[in-house]
């Protein structure tokens, strides 16, 4: 037996509950006009809800048994609400952001450090003002915030 501790359960987690037909194309609307990505890449999921957050979880005709179970969490963490806005998770971006076609920020190496180092950064773009998807070297780094003439990380 290993030495390490396990875990504990938060006793506050449950488990997300699925959005309405109303939010899920909200949602769909929202990823396909800001980054492009096909609605229906996403037609194999559920859209789960917290009060701050998204979750996508693979499309199951179990779910209902599914959330007898106690969990941690369920699924990927897709997209946080910050500030009345939806903010795409590094982890989303990771796994879906190569499909997506606008909003993709193409940063060099040297812009890239000095924006995870500084936070923040003067930039300008033709982008428009919102959240982007990082790019560097062919791989998908995560998330910023583009607004006119500034760049703000969102990296982890």
């Amino acid at each position: 037996m290993s030495g390490r501790a396990r875990k504990k359960m938060d006793p506050r987690a449950r488990w997300p509950v699925p959005v309405s037909q109303e939010e899920r194309r909200n949602i769909l609307n929202y990823l396909s006009d800001r980054f492009g990505f096909p609605p229906d890449l996403f037609e194999p999921y559920e859209f789960l809800a917290t009060s701050k957050n998204y979750w996508l979880f693979v499309r199951t005709p179990y779910l209902r048994e599914l959330t007898r179970l106690r969990i941690q969490t369920a699924g990927l963490l897709f997209l946080r609400k910050v500030s009345g806005y939806l903010k795409p998770t590094t982890a989303a971006l990771q796994r879906f952001g190569h499909q997506a076609t606008r909003n993709i920020l193409e940063l060099d190496r040297y812009t890239l450090d000095r924006l995870r180092l500084e936070k923040k950064i003067p930039y300008e773009s033709d982008l428009e003002p919102g959240y982007v998807i990082l790019k560097c070297e062919g791989r998908i780094w995560g998330c910023a915030l583009y607004l006119p003439g500034k760049l703000i990380s969102h990296l982890p």
